[in-house]
C-alpha cells in the first residue's frame, strides 16, 4: 500500500528475526500452582495431582499440564518499584516493542488476536524453576485494509525454557492483527 505507508515495511524489517532478551517468571514452578490451574480447569489428570503415581510414571515426577504454561510464565500482576522498572527496561528494549511503537506512529495501536498455535518439546514442573519466555517477532505483512480498520499482520514466537536445566520446553506461535482504531 503506497502513500503514508511506503516507508513502514523498510522500517519494520530490520525488528523481525532477533530473539529479545529471556523474561523469567515471577516465582518457580510449584505443585500448588499447578493444583490451582488444574482446578480451575477441571483437569483431573493424575499426573497432574498424585505424585507417588507421578513419580511411577514414565515421567518420574509430577508435571504441568501443557496448556498450562501461559497462565504459569505470565508476569506478576504487580512487583516491587525496582524489579517491576527492570522488567519493563527489558521489554522496551525488545524488538517487537520497538516495531510495535513504529505502527503506533501510523496510528495502529488496536490489536486483536487472529491465531495462536503452541507446540510442545518436554514436560515441565516443579523442580525445574522458573518458566523463560523468549519472544521474536517472525513476520510483519505490508500494510492491508481489513474490514476493522487497516493495518498488519504482526506474527512472534514465544520459545519457553526452564530455569534449572535450560531445556526448551515449548513453542508458541502468535498471529496478530494490528489496525488503526482505539486504544492499544
Amino acid at each position: 500500500m503506497d502513500g503514508p505507508y511506503e516507508d513502514l515495511e523498510r522500517r519494520l524489517a530490520e525488528y523481525v528475526g532477533r530473539p529479545a532478551a529471556r523474561v523469567w517468571s515471577p516465582w518457580p514452578l510449584e505443585a500448588s500452582s499447578i493444583r490451582q490451574f488444574c482446578g480451575a480447569v477441571e483437569d483431573a489428570n493424575p499426573m497432574y495431582w498424585d505424585e507417588a503415581l507421578a513419580a511411577a510414571s514414565r515421567f518420574g515426577r509430577l508435571i504441568a499440564p501443557p496448556h498450562a504454561l501461559m497462565s504459569l510464565a505470565i508476569d506478576a500482576w504487580w512487583l516491587p518499584a525496582d524489579q517491576q522498572a527492570e522488567l519493563d527496561r527489558v521489554k522496551a528494549e525488545s524488538d517487537e516493542a520497538k516495531a510495535r511503537a513504529v505502527l503506533a506512529e501510523f496510528g495502529m495501536r488496536t490489536v486483536t488476536v487472529v491465531e495462536r498455535e503452541e507446540e510442545y518439546f518436554a514436560p515441565f514442573g516443579p523442580g525445574d524453576g522458573r518458566i523463560g519466555r523468549e519472544r521474536r517477532v517472525t513476520a510483519i505483512s505490508p500494510v492491508k485494509r481489513t474490514k476493522v480498520g487497516t493495518g498488519v499482520f504482526f506474527t512472534y514466537e514465544i520459545d519457553y525454557f526452564t530455569e534449572r536445566a535450560d531445556t526448551l520446553v515449548a513453542r508458541a506461535r502468535n498471529v496478530t492483527l494490528i489496525y488503526e482504531g482505539g486504544a492499544a
